[in-house]
C-alpha cells in the first residue's frame, strides 16, 4: 500500500530521488501509448501545500500534488525505460554500487532532509572522479531559491536575521525566489516555448486515455507496494544532518573544467572539477596555481590583481606568441543563464596574445560559438552572465590565491585589510559605494533645486508688478461698468423689496393667518385630549394609592405583630438560658456531693459499701447511656429540621422562579400573538403597504364610504411616506413612528365619519387631523433650516402621493418642526449640534442614523438614546415583502424564545414537584426523629427516677446513713439532670422561634420598605401628572389668547395690503423708464457680489472681528450684506464707485493695456512652467532623501547581522581545536582584529592573542581557516576557490582544518569548493572518515574528488 500523505516538507523529501513515468498518446488516433520519464528534485511549498518538483530526462520541469504523484511514481526497485541510472543513490544487496536493479536497496533519509547514498564496501578507497558511469539530469534549485530553503533548514535563525536585514541579494535588487516559482524573464520565456511543459502534452490526449494511463500506473505501484518498504527516517540526534544531497552535475555557476595551451608552466592541460569538493595536490612548481589564475583571466580578472604579473604577457608560456584558456561552467536548472542559447555548459575563452589585447569567445555546450544577437559585444553578455551567476572573481573570498593565502598566513595583512576583505566578500564594500554615490547625487539634486527655485522667485516678482499695472487700468474700466450696473440694480431692488413685503403681507393675510389659526384650534384641542387623558391617569393614581395605603395598614399591622413576636421569643430565650444555668447549678452541687459521698464510702472497708457503691456505678453508666442515645436522637431531629428548612426553602425559590417564568410565556406568546397577527394582515393586504400599518380593513370601508365624504382622508400617514436614503429609515422611524398610522380630513364631518368607520375596523392608536387640503406649501425661509450642510428631516421625506403631498408636509412641519430638525451622521455630529450648535442657534434638535436624539432647552442639554426601536421594524420600507421577511425572522426567534422558555418552565415545575417531594419526605423524617427524641427522653426519665436496691446496713448505722443519703443526692441528682435536659431543649426551642421571628421580621421589613418605595412612586407620579395638568392648562389659556390676537392682526393687514399693492406699481413704472426686469435683476445679482467683498474688507478692519467665532463671523457679514442691500445701500456704494473710478485713472497712466496683458500672459506661463520644475524637483528629492535614509538603515542592519553571523561561526570553527576566539570590528577606523585564546574553550584563564604571529605555523594556519569560512557563509559566488589552505599546518591542524573544510562544504552543499594545496593528500581521507563517523552520514564518492597533479610534462597534462 502506498504511503500516507506527507503533511510537513521534512517528511515529503523522503521522496526526492524517486523515479516517475508519465504516459502520454501518439500515433494516428492516440492510440500508442509513450513515456516520460524523470525524477523527484524537490519539494517546494505552494499555498501551504507541499508539492513535488519533477526533472523529466529531456530537461522538462513540472510541479504536482501528492495527488498526481502516487499514480506516476514507480516503484523503487523498478527502473525507468530511459536507460538512465543513479549510481551513487542505490546498492546491492551487498552494499555495491550499481548492480542489478531489482536488488537495489531504497535510500535512508537523515533527520531535517539529509539523503544518504549507499555504503562503500570497508577499505573503497574515494573515487578521484567522483562519478560512476552516466547520471540521470538533475534539475538545480534556482540559486536564490536554493540557498533560501538551505538556509531555512539548516540555520533558520541565521537566515532570518539575514532577510530581516535585507540581505546581501536585497540590497542588489534580487529579492528570494519563493518556492515553486517559475524563472521569469526572456530566456524563461525562450525555454518555455523551447521545451512545453509535460502537462502541455498530456493535456492533448484524449481523457479516457489519460484515465488509462493514471489506473496503470496505480495498479503498478500496488502491486509492488507490498515488497519494497518505504524509507523511513532513522533515529537519532537531530544534529546529524545538514540538507545535503548528492549531486553528478554541477549548479549554475559552477565549474566544470578548465583547459589551457601554453598557459604559464603548461603547454596542453584540462582538469575537471568535481560537482561538491574538488581538492588537488602538487608541490610546488607542478602547476596547481595555474588553476587560479586561468579562472582569473577567463571570468575578467586582469593581469595586475593575479599577482602573477604586471600584463597579460607574463601568463603567456615561455617561447609562446599567445595563449588560450578555457573554463566551462554549468548552466543547468531554473537558474540557467540563456539556456537556449549555450544549453547545459558555458565555456569562456580567453585568447592571449603578446603582442596585442586579449579577445573572449563565448561557447555553447557543443563547443561552438554561442550565437549572439547582433552588435551584443561578447564582454557585456559575459559581464551579464558573471552578475547573473553572481560571480566576481576579484571577490577575495570567491578566488583566494597563493599569495593572499601566504599573507594571511603570515600575518602581513594588517587590521584594515582583513576589514576590506570582510566588506568585499560580503559585498558590503560595494552597497557602501553605492551608498557613498547616492549620497552624492542627493546633494547634487539639492543645489540645482535652490538655483530652481532662486530663478523661479525673481520670474514671480515680475509677474508680480505686471501683474499690479494691468489690474490698474482694468479696474478703471471696471469701475464704469460697476457704475452703470448699481444705478440698474437701485432701480429694481427697491421693486423688489416693494413686491417682497407685499407678498408677505399677501401670504400673511390669506394663507399663514388661516392656518396659524387652524393650528391653534387643533393644538387646543391636542390639549384637551391631553388633558383628559392625564385625568384618567390621575384617577388610576389615586385608586392605586388608596389600596397601596391598604395594604401598607396591613403591613405596618403585620410587622408590629412580628416585632413584639421577635421581643417575646428574645425574652422566652433569655429565661430558658436562665433556667439551664440555675438548672446546671444545681447540677454541679449535686454532684459534687455525691462526690464527697463516694469518697467516705470508699474508706469503709465493708463488703456492702462496696456494693452499694458498685450498683450506683452501674445506675450511673445506664443513666449515661441513655443520655448519649437522647443527645443522638436529639443531633437527629436537629439535622431533619435543618433539612426540612432547606427543603421549604429550594420551594419558595423554585415557586417564585416558576412563577416568573410562567409570566415570561405568556408575555412571550402574546408577542408571538402580535406578529401572528400582523402577519396574517400583511397577507391579506396582498403586498400592499397598508398591511404593514393593518389598515387594509379601514381603507376597504373608506372606499365603499367615499360618498359620503367631503374629500377622501389622507392616510394613514406612514403608507404615503418614504425617505431617499435608506440610512435615514431608523431616524424617520422613531421621529415620526407615533403620527404613521394617522389620517388627514378636510373638515370636522368628515373627521366624525371617520372615526366612525375606525371604530368599525377595530382602528385603534390613531388620531383624525384636520387640514386645508387645498393650502399650499409652507414657504420655510433659510433662517429655519440647518446651517453649515446639515440637512433636515424634511429634506429625506418623499411623499409617494403627489395629491396628498402638501397636506401631509405641512401637517408634519406643524406638528413636528421637520424643517427645524437636524439629520447628524453619527453621534459626533448630534453632540456637535447639541453642545456646539453647529447646525445655527436656532435648531435644537438633531436625530442621528441610529436614532438618538439630541435636544436643547436653553441651557439644558440631553440625549435620548433609541432603545425601542430597531432597524428591522421600521416601516418606512419600500419593499413590502422585506418587512414580512424581517417580521418573520423576528416571529421565528420569538416562536424559538417561547419554546426555551416553555422548556425552562417544564424543567422548573419538575424542579419544583421534587423539591416538595423532597420537603413532604424531610417532614416525615422530622416527625419520625421527634418520635425518637421523644422515647429516648422518656427511657431516660424513667430510669433516672428508678434508684437501684441497696443492701441492708444494720449492723453498720453510719455506713447506713451514708448510703440513705447518697441514695437521695442520687435522685436529686436525676431530677436535676431532667430538668437540665429539659431547660436545653427549651432554649433551643427558644432560639430557632427566635431566629424564625428576625428572619420574618427582616422580611416584612423588605416588604415594608419596597411598598414604600412604590408608594412613593405612585406619589411622585402623581405629583408629575398634577403639574402636566398645570402646564396643559397654562397652553391653552396662551393659545387662546394668541388665537385672537392674531384674528385681530388679520383685519389690520388687509388693509395695509391694497396700499402696498398700489405704491408697488408705481414702483414699476419708474424702473421700467431705467431697463428692463431681466437686466435688473441681473444687475442686482452682480451688485450683491461687489457689496459683499466691500462688506467683508470692512468688516475685518473692526478690532473685534478676529475675536468672533466661525459662525458668528457668517451671521454678521450675512447681516451687514443684507443691510447694505436695500435702496440706501446701493446708494452709498454709487457714491464711493465714482470716488474709485477717478483715484484708479490717475494712477493708471497712459500705458497700453493690451500689450501690458500679452506681456502678462507670457511671463505666468514662464512662471508656472518654473514652478512646475521646482515641484517636480523637490518630489524626486525627497524620495531620493527617503530612499537613502532607508538604505543606510537597511545596510546599518545587513552589517550588524553578518557580523554577528560572522562571528558567531568564527568561535564555532576555532572550537573545534578547543580554542576560543572573536572578531573586533571597527567601522569607523575600518579594521577587523582577531583575539585568539589558543586551547581557551576550556581554560577561561588563557590569554588572548592579538598578533598572529605569537601562535604556531598550525593554528596560525587553522584561525585563518576559520576566519575564511566564517566569512564565506555570507558570500554569494556558486564556488570557491582556495590556494594552499593549509600551508604551515601540522598534520594534526591540517586534519581538523580538512574536516572543517568538507562539513561546511557538507553543511553548504549548493556551492562547489576548490582546494590547492602543496601537502600530500593523505590526511583527506582521515578527515572525511572522520567526518562520517562524527555526523553519522555516509559522504558519496561524489562528494570529494581527488586529484593529484605531477610537474607539468610535454603535450598532454590531463588532471
Amino acid at each position: 500500500m502506498l504511503a500516507v500523505k506527507p503533511q510537513y516538507r521534512k517528511d515529503a523529501k523522503v521522496f526526492c530521488g524517486r523515479r516517475v513515468r508519465k504516459s502520454f498518446f501518439t500515433g494516428a488516433g492516440k492510440k500508442k501509448k509513450d513515456y516520460f520519464f524523470g525524477t523527484v528534485v524537490e519539494c517546494p511549498i505552494f499555498h501551504g501545500e507541499v508539492c513535488y518538483s519533477i526533472q523529466y530526462d529531456d530537461g522538462d520541469t513540472e510541479d504536482i500534488a501528492w495527488e498526481e504523484l502516487v499514480k506516476i511514481m514507480l516503484p523503487e526497485h523498478q527502473p525507468s525505460t530511459s536507460g538512465l541510472t543513479d549510481a551513487t543513490n542505490v546498492t546491492d544487496a551487498h552494499g555495491r554500487h550499481g548492480g542489478n536493479a531489482a536488488s537495489r536497496q531504497t535510500s535512508r533519509k537523515q533527520p531535517n532532509g539529509l539523503v544518504t547514498p549507499p555504503t562503500q564496501d570497508e577499505g573503497a578507497e574515494p573515487s578521484e572522479v567522483g562519478t560512476a558511469g552516466q547520471q540521470p539530469r538533475v534539475q538545480r534549485q534556482g540559486r536564490t531559491r536554493k540557498r533560501d530553503v538551505a538556509e531555512r533548514d539548516a540555520e533558520p535563525q541565521s537566515h532570518q536575521a539575514d532577510c530581516a536585514a535585507g540581505g546581501p541579494g536585497s540590497i542588489r535588487g534580487r529579492e528570494a525566489m519563493p518556492d515553486g516559482a517559475e524563472v521569469q524573464g526572456a530566456d524563461a520565456e525562450a525555454q518555455a516555448e523551447e521545451r512545453p511543459r509535460k502537462r502541455r502534452a498530456g493535456a492533448q490526449a484524449a481523457a479516457e486515455a489519460e484515465e488509462a494511463a493514471a489506473a496503470e500506473a496505480a495498479e503498478d505501484a500496488h502491486q509492488q507496494a507490498d515488497q519494497v518498504p518505504l524509507p523511513v527516517p532513522p533515529e537519532g540526534e537531530g544534529d546529524d544532518a545538514s540538507g545535503f544531497v548528492s549531486r553528478t552535475r554541477g549548479l549554475a555557476g559552477q565549474v566544470a573544467k578548465i583547459h589551457v595551451e601554453n598557459f604559464m608552466c603548461h603547454q596542453h592541460f584540462e582538469l575537471e572539477f568535481g560537482s561538491h569538493v574538488t581538492l588537488v595536490s602538487g608541490a610546488n612548481g607542478s602547476g596547481k596555481s595555474a588553476v587560479v589564475q586561468a579562472l582569473q583571466v577567463c571570468l575578467g580578472v586582469t593581469a595586475r590583481n593575479t599577482g602573477r604579473g604586471t600584463g597579460i604577457a607574463d601568463l603567456i608560456r615561455s617561447g609562446c606568441p599567445d595563449s588560450k584558456v578555457q573554463v566551462t561552467l554549468w548552466n543547468t536548472g531554473e537558474d540557467a543563464f540563456m539556456p537556449s542559447v549555450f544549453g547545459d555548459r558555458i565555456t569562456v575563452e580567453r585568447h592571449l596574445k603578446r603582442a596585442g589585447a586579449s579577445t573572449y569567445a563565448l561557447l555553447d555546450a557543443r563547443g561552438r560559438k554561442a550565437a549572439l544577437d547582433r552588435g551584443e559585444r561578447v564582454k557585456d553578455v559575459l559581464d551579464r552572465m558573471l552578475d547573473h551567476f553572481t560571480v566576481d572573481a576579484n571577490n577575495p573570498l570567491t578566488i583566494i590565491t597563493q599569495d593572499k593565502s601566504r599573507s594571511l598566513l603570515q600575518d602581513k595583512s594588517n587590521a584594515k585589510d582583513k576589514y576590506e576583505m570582510f566588506m568585499a566578500g560580503t559585498l558590503l564594500d560595494r552597497v557602501q559605494g553605492d551608498l557613498k554615490a547616492a549620497n552624492a547625487q542627493v546633494a547634487a539634486m539639492m543645489k540645482n533645486f535652490e538655483e530652481t527655485k532662486t530663478r523661479f522667485n525673481a520670474e514671480q516678482q515680475e509677474a508680480a508688478q505686471l501683474n499690479s499695472k494691468v489690474q490698474k487700468l482694468r479696474d478703471a474700466d471696471k469701475f464704469l461698468q460697476d457704475r452703470e450696473m448699481l444705478e440698474r440694480a437701485i432701480a429694481w431692488r427697491a421693486v423688489q423689496q416693494m413686491e417682497e413685503r407685499v407678498v408677505v403681507a399677501k401670504d400673511a393675510a390669506e394663507t399663514r393667518g388661516p392656518e396659524l389659526l387652524d393650528v391653534y384650534d387643533r393644538h387646543i384641542a391636542a390639549v384637551a385630549r391631553a388633558k383628559q387623558e392625564l385625568i384618567d391617569r390621575q384617577e388610576e393614581l389615586a385608586a392605586e394609592l388608596v389600596q397601596h395605603d391598604a395594604i401598607m395598614a396591613n403591613q405596618t399591622t403585620h410587622a408590629e405583630a412580628l416585632l413584639k413576636a421577635q421581643r417575646d421569643a428574645r425574652a422566652a430565650m433569655d429565661r430558658a438560658k436562665r433556667s439551664k444555668a440555675s438548672a446546671q447549678s444545681n447540677l454541679d452541687t449535686l454532684r459534687n456531693e455525691q462526690k464527697a459521698l463516694d469518697e467516705q464510702l470508699a474508706k469503709d472497708n465493708n463488703g456492702k459499701a462496696a456494693e452499694a457503691r458498685r450498683l450506683v456505678e452501674e445506675h450511673q453508666q445506664q443513666v449515661t447511656a441513655k443520655r448519649a442515645a437522647l443527645n443522638e436522637a436529639v443531633e437527629a431531629f436537629n439535622v431533619a429540621t435543618q433539612a426540612l428548612e432547606a427543603a421549604r426553602s429550594e420551594s419558595m425559590e423554585l415557586q417564585r422562579q416558576e412563577t416568573a417564568e410562567r409570566e415570561s410565556v405568556q408575555h412571550s406568546a402574546k408577542l408571538v400573538a402580535e406578529f401572528q397577527k400582523q402577519l396574517h394582515e400583511l397577507d391579506a393586504a396582498q403586498g400592499n403597504r397598508l398591511g404593514i400599518f393593518n389598515a387594509a380593513g379601514l381603507d376597504d370601508l373608506i372606499s365603499r364610504n367615499a360618498h359620503r365624504f367631503h374629500q377622501r382622508p389622507i392616510g394613514p400617514i406612514g403608507a404615503l411616506l418614504t425617505v431617499n436614503e435608506p440610512k435615514w429609515r431608523l431616524a424617520t422611524e422613531v421621529a415620526l413612528g407615533n403620527v404613521f398610522r394617522d389620517y388627514l380630513v378636510s373638515c370636522t364631518t368628515d373627521a366624525n365619519l371617520l372615526r366612525e368607520l375606525m371604530r368599525q375596523a377595530r382602528y385603534q392608536r390613531a388620531s383624525v387631523v384636520t387640514s386645508n387640503f387645498a393650502a399650499p406649501l409652507h414657504n420655510i425661509p433659510p433662517a429655519r433650516r440647518p446651517a453649515n450642510g446639515f440637512m433636515a428631516l424634511m429634506d429625506v421625506l418623499m411623499v409617494q402621493d403627489p395629491a396628498a403631498h402638501n397636506p401631509v408636509m405641512n401637517y408634519l412641519v406643524d406638528k413636528f418642526r421637520i424643517e427645524a430638525t437636524a439629520l447628524a451622521e453619527n453621534q459626533q455630529q448630534g453632540q456637535s449640534v447639541n453642545h456646539g450648535q453647529a447646525a445655527g442657534a436656532h435648531i435644537s434638535a438633531a436625530i442621528d442614523t441610529g436614532g438618538n436624539w439630541y435636544r436643547r432647552n436653553n441651557e439644558l442639554k440631553w440625549t435620548d438614546r433609541n432603545e425601542r426601536v430597531k432597524e428591522q421594524h421600521c416601516r418606512l420600507i419600500a419593499d413590502v415583502s422585506n418587512y414580512k421577511a424581517a417580521l418573520e425572522r423576528d416571529l421565528e426567534q420569538r416562536e424559538a424564545q417561547l419554546g426555551a422558555q416553555r422548556e425552562d418552565l417544564a424543567g422548573l415545575s419538575s424542579r419544583l414537584r421534587e423539591a416538595r417531594a423532597r420537603e413532604a419526605q424531610c417532614d416525615q423524617e422530622v416527625k419520625l426523629a421527634s418520635n425518637r427524641r421523644m422515647r429516648a427522653k422518656t427511657d431516660l426519665n424513667r430510669l433516672t427516677a428508678q434508684a437501684p436496691e441497696m443492701p441492708s446496713f444494720e449492723d453498720d448505722e453510719e455506713a447506713g446513713a451514708v448510703l440513705t443519703q447518697l441514695a437521695s443526692i442520687q435522685n436529686e441528682l436525676a431530677g436535676s439532670q431532667i430538668q437540665l435536659q429539659t431547660a436545653e431543649e427549651g432554649l433551643a426551642l427558644a432560639e430557632q422561634a427566635h431566629r424564625q421571628a428576625v428572619q420574618q421580621a427582616r422580611e416584612a421589613q423588605a416588604r415594608y420598605e419596597e411598598r414604600v418605595g412604590d408608594g412613593n412612586r405612585l406619589r411622585q407620579q402623581q405629583s408629575e401628572v398634577a403639574a402636566q395638568m398645570a402646564d396643559l392648562d397654562g397652553m391653552r389659556n396662551v393659545a387662546m389668547q394668541n388665537r385672537d390676537t392674531i384674528r385681530v392682526s388679520l383685519e389690520k393687514l388687509r388693509s395695509r395690503v391694497e396700499a402696498a399693492d398700489a405704491q408697488l406699481q408705481r414702483a414699476l413704472a419708474a424702473a421700467d423708464q431705467v431697463c428692463s426686469r431681466a437686466e435688473g435683476e441681473d444687475a442686482i445679482r452682480k451688485a450683491r457680489v461687489l457689496v459683499s467683498a466691500v462688506v467683508n474688507k470692512q468688516l475685518a478692519r473692526k478690532p473685534q472681528w478676529a475675536s468672533m467665532g466661525r459662525d458668528e463671523q457668517l451671521k454678521t457679514q450675512e447681516r451687514a450684506l443684507e443691510a447694505s442691500m436695500d435702496f440706501a445701500g446701493l446708494e452709498r456704494h454709487l457714491v464711493n464707485v465714482n470716488k474709485d473710478i477717478s483715484k484708479a485713472e490717475a494712477e493708471a497712466g497712459c500705458s497700453d493695456l493690451r500689450e501690458l496683458e500679452i506681456r502678462l500672459e507670457a511671463q505666468k506661463k514662464t512662471v508656472e512652467t518654473r514652478r512646475r520644475a521646482c515641484n517636480r524637483m523637490w518630489e524626486m528629492l525627497q524620495r531620493f532623501q527617503s530612499s537613502y535614509a532607508n538604505q543606510v538603515q537597511s545596510f546599518e542592519r545587513l552589517r550588524t547581522s553578518l557580523m554577528d553571523i560572522t562571528q558567531a561561526k568564527f568561535a564555532k570553527y576555532l572550537r573545534r581545536r578547543d580554542h576560543d576566539g572573536r572578531l573586533e570590528f571597527n567601522h569607523a577606523e575600518r579594521t577587523l582584529k582577531l583575539l585568539v585564546k589558543p586551547k581557551g574553550k576550556n581554560n577561561r584563564d588563557a590569554q588572548a592573542v592579538e598578533d598572529l604571529k605569537q601562535l604556531s605555523g598550525g593554528e596560525r594556519s587553522f584561525t585563518t581557516v576559520a576566519l575564511l569560512l566564517a566569512i564565506g557563509e555570507n558570500t554569494e559566488s556558486p564556488f570557491r576557490c582556495n590556494d594552499e589552505f593549509d600551508v604551515f599546518m601540522d598534520d594534526v591542524n591540517r586534519r581538523v582544518a580538512t574536516e572543517t573544510l568538507l562539513e561546511f562544504a557538507m553543511e553548504n552543499s549548493a556551492f562547489q569548493y576548490i582546494f590547492l594545496t602543496p601537502q600530500e593528500i593523505t590526511t583527506v581521507e582521515d578527515a572525511r572518515q572522520q567526518l562520517m563517523k562524527r555526523r553519522r552520514v555516509q559522504l558519496p564518492p561524489t562528494f570529494l574528488r581527488t586529484v593529484k597533479m605531477h610537474p607539468p610534462r610535454e603535450n598532454a597534462n590531463h588532471a
